[in-house]
């Protein structure tokens, strides 16, 4: 890449000031009910959808919306659908309902080409889908009719931020946030905070994003187990299991909170209870990066057959989800990767994933790939793109690591330490060999 983008935070300043730790307001009088699903949609019917899913079933709600669209299928019934079934593979993690909403939400825009309910949730899709491309189209054409759509701000950000697009994805979160206080603004800016190296700052927007509250209890829960996975990569464990277990008594059996606690279970070196916390997970919602995590956490356990087993699970899973719309190129990359197994096959993917979307973390995936097929000076170019942001992620501190020593520069020893620095806990499969090389 010849021009690579350096976004340091100086040159950020003007444009994202939020996101770079601008104050974001503590007022508690201000502070408004939001939703992931709502977003400052501003429809009155998307409101009274959000009522519906925070205080009975998603699958009630859903079933009365099925009913409601077999007797009219109006263009906003059918796009509420289509919401509703975002929601519950939000829930389920089933991408069979991604699949419905996709049908739901195109046959509302048959209805109405310019429905922006409709347009908002075909650009959320798209980002679920990790078609970040297709979301940027929909999620311009939803805020052409409503400039203050926050739903279609926050996707049209997401989309951005994934596609490398980092400078505009962050302004608009800053005008997101601009919009009042809500869990989905403030865990985006975040996100952002986070992607700049900001941690702590990070930690106080995720703390905003609770205060500000939301809706619906799984989306409030979903950000507490945000703001615990941020506490635990900081090394704050009694706290990260504190806001796991706030996120159990919102959401009775919360599947990413029970993995949560799992991770803290790991870093103790509890390997062993982890393991039976993410075999009940995996029971409840078949996600591949539990799996994996199943599969490390045996491994480290002694238990070799036992983590064959869950890895045979993490090829069924993400089968499933490509068969399910959900492009899986990087995921399936990095697994491979890390696993030594089809090493140019899986760089192969990691460089398709990098020109679809990108990001930091897709370079990062490449850098990976190419150490792992030797071609280590090649790695270094690349993990210096995934790294230009000044992202403090441990992971790729490890595998600049790697690279370095590859290399035989005596900078090796200074990645892995930086890594565990940064997270102690930074990867159940690699924490030892960062150790023994930090040494």
């Amino acid at each position: 890449m010849k021009h690579r983008i350096a976004l340091g935070v100086a040159a950020l300043l003007g444009a994202i000031a939020v996101v770079l730790g601008g104050d974001l307001g503590r007022d508690s009088s201000s502070v408004a009910s939001a939703s992931a699903v709502e977003d400052s949609l501003g429809r009155d019917a998307v409101s009274q959808l959000v009522e519906q899913l925070g205080t009975g079933s998603s699958g009630a709600v859903i079933r009365r919306l099925e009913r409601a669209v077999e007797k009219e299928p109006d263009s906003q019934t059918l796009a509420l659908l289509g919401l509703g079934y975002q929601q519950l593979a939000r829930e389920s993690g089933d991408p069979s309902y991604l699949e419905r909403a996709g049908r739901a939400l195109d046959r509302a825009l048959a209805a109405d080409s310019g429905d922006p309910v409709a347009l908002t949730g075909l650009a959320q899709l798209a980002v679920a889908q990790h078609r970040f491309g297709e979301a940027v189209r929909p999620a311009r054409r939803a805020l052409a009719i409503d400039p203050e759509n926050g739903a279609a701000l926050g996707a049209l950000g997401d989309a951005l931020a994934a596609t490398g697009r980092y400078r505009k994805a962050f302004r608009a979160y800053d005008r997101l946030a601009a919009f009042g206080p809500s869990v989905a603004a403030y865990a985006r800016v975040a996100g952002a905070r986070q992607l700049l190296g900001r941690r702590e700052a990070a930690l106080d927007a995720l703390e905003l994003a609770l205060e500000a509250g939301s809706g619906i209890p799984e989306q409030e829960a979903w950000a507490l187990v945000q703001y615990g996975n941020l506490l635990l990569s900081v090394g704050r464990a009694e706290a990260a299991s504190a806001a796991f277990k706030r996120a159990l008594d919102l959401d009775r059996g919360y599947v990413h909170a029970n993995a949560g606690l799992a991770r803290v279970d790991a870093v103790k070196g509890r390997f062993d209870a982890a393991a039976t916390r993410l075999a009940r997970v995996l029971e409840r919602l078949p996600a591949p990066q539990y799996a994996i995590m199943l599969g490390d956490v045996q491994a480290r356990a002694g238990r070799p057959r036992a983590a064959r087993r869950s890895y045979a699970v993490v090829e069924a899973i993400e089968r499933l989800l490509a068969a399910g719309g959900i492009r899986t190129e990087l995921q399936t990359a990095l697994y491979d990767l890390d696993r030594g197994v089809d090493l140019d096959d899986a760089l192969g993917r990691a460089r398709a994933a990098y020109r679809s979307a990108p990001s930091v973390a897709a370079a990062d995936a490449v850098a990976w790939g190419l150490v792992r097929t030797g071609r280590c000076a090649e790695a270094r170019a690349w993990s210096q793109k995934a790294l230009r942001l000044g992202t403090e992620d441990a992971l790729f501190h490890f595998h600049r690591g790697m690279i370095e020593r590859c290399l035989g520069s005596p900078e090796a020893t200074h990645w892995f330490r930086r890594a565990l620095e940064l997270d102690a806990g930074f990867s159940i499969r690699w924490e030892p060999l960062a150790r023994r090389l930090a040494s």
